[in-house]
């Protein structure tokens, strides 16, 4: 039954979250969504901060192990960066209020900005940089590029794309062209 509760209000807290805003979203409003008492929630988690980066590292499980089985599916390193760059920016278009708590709110929590870890995005980083590796390994890749400069800038740019098309009220931003862009400009460079 706590693992019950537990859930719910993770649950309540994305939509809070996504619809609120960390800063605006308050715990009694998460616990009246969640259908518990307000102290329940403090039962489970220390704070809004608390609460959301629990959410994140929860949310990064299912998230990575989809994103490594798309990644296995392909056969070649450039495949492989083709299918993380569509993959991810289809999970910000298939799961909005994700999106908006992964791209946006997150960044307003001062504990995740200063104290956060970072194990599972850490991990979700590396898939990029092992992929690049094996590139590497292969002599796809140019061997005087660091996997973890390219994991970064790579990141950086699904990163500003994928904000970019949550703040978007319109959502005229096309991810299929934008991953399509990405992928060329990270493999071809933007040499004539």
């Amino acid at each position: 039954m706590a693992r019950g509760k537990r859930e719910k209000i993770l649950k309540a807290a994305v939509k809070i979250f996504a619809r609120d805003g960390f800063f605006n979203a308050k715990m009694e409003e998460i616990a009246r969504l969640a259908g518990v008492a307000t102290g329940t929630t403090y039962l489970y988690f220390e704070n809004k901060d608390d609460l959301l980066i629990s959410i994140f590292e929860e949310e990064m499980i299912p998230i990575i192990s989809n994103m490594t089985r798309e990644i296995n599916k392909a056969e070649t390193a450039v495949d492989k960066l083709h299918a993380f760059i569509n993959h991810h920016l289809e999970l910000v278009k298939n799961k909005p209020d994700m999106a908006q708590l992964l791209e946006v709110e997150l960044r307003q929590s001062s504990k995740f900005i200063h104290g956060y870890s970072g194990s599972k995005f850490r991990e979700y980083l590396n898939l990029i940089s092992s992929v690049f590796e094996e590139g590497q390994q292969r002599g796809i890749f140019r061997s005087d590029i660091q996997p973890t400069i390219f994991k970064q800038v790579l990141f950086g740019a699904l990163d500003q794309i994928s904000t970019n098309y949550t703040l978007s009220r319109s959502k005229k931003i096309d991810l299929n062209e934008s991953a399509e862009q990405i992928a060329n400009i990270f493999l071809n460079g933007v040499l004539r």
